[in-house]
């Protein structure tokens, strides 16, 4: 084989190793889960999996308070999932898992989670990272979807009226101020409107929190785990303003 031949070869061999040393690598995300009221052993292991084929990122499922014990638990991990449904919590670990985000971590917040810990004393801290308060929620019904802002990329191509065939709808005591609302839902037993989806900034992180999301029967629909890719994509800035997944963040393709 003459020289010219063999660089070339060595030369197209090296292209995808260098597409391999550009590609971004995937995000890692910390999924805590768990608790009571809702089927977290189908959850989470869908949740994942399914989340998995919409962003390049792996995910870390804990079904316990267990690593909160850590104040240093969020290291090493891109951004961290609540979907939990725990009454109470010792003051430390909630405190570990505040400090996390405050300090930065960016925070995604699912359905109970925004629930979670009544019975502690750090609850209103909990709802101040929440950024918003809600203590019960309707009985468990279809409901339509509001879309309040198109031009968020976050729910961009999310339908404007969008139909869960049954999930809990979350009242909405209070939202703070400074909370960007991105959907909302008019109930169906008394008309009162309640915010179901929005961001927020607490401390120096970036948190997105949807209400919806109680089993399968919205959690297995393409435009839920749309929405929560998004959110997800969204507070780790990689979500492009257009409402696309920013390049190398894709999941990525099946050989």
């Amino acid at each position: 084989m003459s020289l010219v031949r063999s660089a070339l070869l060595f030369a197209l061999l090296l292209v995808p190793l260098r597409a391999a040393e550009n590609s971004p690598r995937p995000l890692k995300v910390l999924f805590f889960a768990g608790g009571g009221y809702h089927d977290y052993e189908k959850l989470v292991p869908f949740l994942t999996n399914q989340l998995g084929q919409l962003v390049n990122a792996t995910f870390d499922p804990k079904m316990d308070l267990e690593p909160l014990r850590n104040p240093n638990f969020a290291d090493g991990y891109d951004a961290i999932i609540y979907d939990f449904c725990f009454d109470e919590a010792p003051d430390d670990l909630l405190e570990n898992a505040l400090q996390a985000t405050r300090n930065g971590k960016p925070t995604v917040i699912i359905h109970c989670a925004v629930h979670a810990f009544r019975r502690s004393p750090k609850i209103r801290e909990w709802e101040t990272c929440c950024g918003m308060r809600s203590k019960v929620h309707d009985r468990y019904e279809p409901f339509t979807v509001m879309k309040l802002d198109p031009a968020s990329p976050i729910t961009k191509l999310f339908p404007d009226n969008w139909k869960t065939q049954g999930d809990e709808l979350y009242q909405t005591i209070s939202i703070d101020p400074k909370s960007h609302q991105l959907l909302k839902v008019k109930s169906p037993q008394d008309n009162r409107e309640h915010i179901v989806c929005w961001t927020f900034q607490y401390g120096k992180a970036p948190v997105f929190a949807t209400t919806l999301g109680h089993d399968m029967k919205t959690a297995s629909t393409p435009e839920y785990l749309r929405l929560v890719a998004n959110g997800l994509l969204w507070t780790c800035g990689k979500l492009e303003s257009d409402g696309s997944t920013a390049s190398g963040y894709e999941a990525p393709k099946l050989k």
